[in-house]
């Protein structure tokens, strides 16, 4: 497949207010952070600069699993979102800047990376009745059915309060009938 352009996602006008204070302060970055994630939700937001500050977020798809090396070092951006600095000598399209690990106003519920230390992620493909999934994520392990139900209701616009997950189909009552979606 071809490399997909990268959309840019101009800051709205507080962002780059909260930005321009933050450039009167120096950047607070820490050294331990972990060294590669893994993307959760098929997409990551790139800041392709030195300076973690900078303005400018390119989007990117990115298949969920893959790995997202980084250098270990983290920031923690004026509107709280956690970025980590790409690791461009271990990056496969030599990536360099800083990538959303969490935080808000991007249009995405949860986590964009997570990381994958002592198996405490689980990735869940949801299908309607075939494949291809129509919705796939890696979730930690303490994460609940709900905030599942959000994230595949804000990526589909599934209605939540429509919107049922299950196993496997309703087992059939005694005289044949099906039952309802509530025993499943």
């Amino acid at each position: 497949s071809g490399k997909e352009s990268p959309a840019v996602i101009e800051p709205n006008a507080q962002a780059m207010a909260a930005a321009a204070d933050a450039a009167h302060v120096s950047v607070a970055i820490d050294k331990e952070g972990p060294r590669a994630y893994t993307v959760a939700q098929g997409v990551c937001y790139v800041k392709p600069a030195p300076d973690p500050s900078c303005g400018k977020i390119l989007r990117f798809k990115r298949p969920v699993g893959r790995r997202i090396h980084t250098t270990g070092k983290t920031w923690r951006g004026p509107q709280g979102g956690l970025w980590a600095e790409l690791d461009a000598t271990r990056s496969r399209s030599a990536e360099c800047g800083w990538v959303l690990v969490e935080g808000p106003g991007f249009d995405i519920s949860g986590p964009a990376l997570v990381t994958a230390e002592g198996g405490n992620v689980q990735r869940i493909r949801i299908r309607w009745q075939r494949d291809p999934p129509i919705f796939e994520t890696l979730l930690p392990r303490s994460a609940t059915v709900g905030h599942l139900t959000n994230m595949l209701c804000q990526h589909t616009g599934l209605n939540r309060r429509d919107t049922i997950l299950t196993k496997g189909l309703p087992k059939k009552a005694p005289d044949g009938s099906g039952l309802h979606h509530r025993y499943t």
